[in-house]
């Protein structure tokens, strides 16, 4: 499937991603899922990509790929799932981020960056709530339980 045939089967299922993504361009920046109800809006998931077309849209590690195929195995897949069977439907945005430098750090930094001040943004409106950074799990949360979480 190409990726416009693949944007329009997921727009049978109210899944609007941006259309300029059929054009196959790597893209390097953020994207955005968005639960939308009416006038309602949730940002339920952020993340980053040197293509995001082939993120969201690629064979078997894709976001909407994957819940295009029914392989809900990952959080986005199921988090669009869950969001899709209660009436919401999913938006995507996506934001590109400059990726030219002379130096391969500054640009992975600057990336990472643009990610992490959007889903703090986000998180401050009480949105992107269950998003954990890369390279926590569960021994690290259980350590903040225990030695840094306020009680209310």
């Amino acid at each position: 499937m190409t990726y416009m045939e693949k944007i329009k089967e997921a727009r049978k299922w109210k899944i609007e991603i941006p259309i300029e993504l059929a054009d196959g361009r790597s893209r390097v920046g953020i994207y955005k899922f968005f639960k939308i109800m009416g006038d309602d809006s949730y940002c339920f998931y952020i993340g980053k990509s040197t293509d995001i077309a082939y993120r969201l849209l690629g064979s078997s590690s894709g976001h909407v790929y994957m819940y295009l195929n029914n392989n809900l195995t990952k959080l986005v897949p199921i988090k669009v799932a869950e969001y899709l069977d209660n009436g919401y439907a999913i938006r995507i945005e996506i934001t590109e981020v400059n990726y030219e430098d002379t130096s391969f750090s500054r640009a992975a930094h600057r990336l990472a960056l643009a990610e992490l001040q959007e889903i703090v943004k986000y998180q401050a409106m009480g949105q992107c709530e269950f998003q954990l950074p890369e390279g926590v799990g569960a021994q690290e949360e259980k350590f903040w339980e225990d030695n840094y979480k306020k009680l209310i």
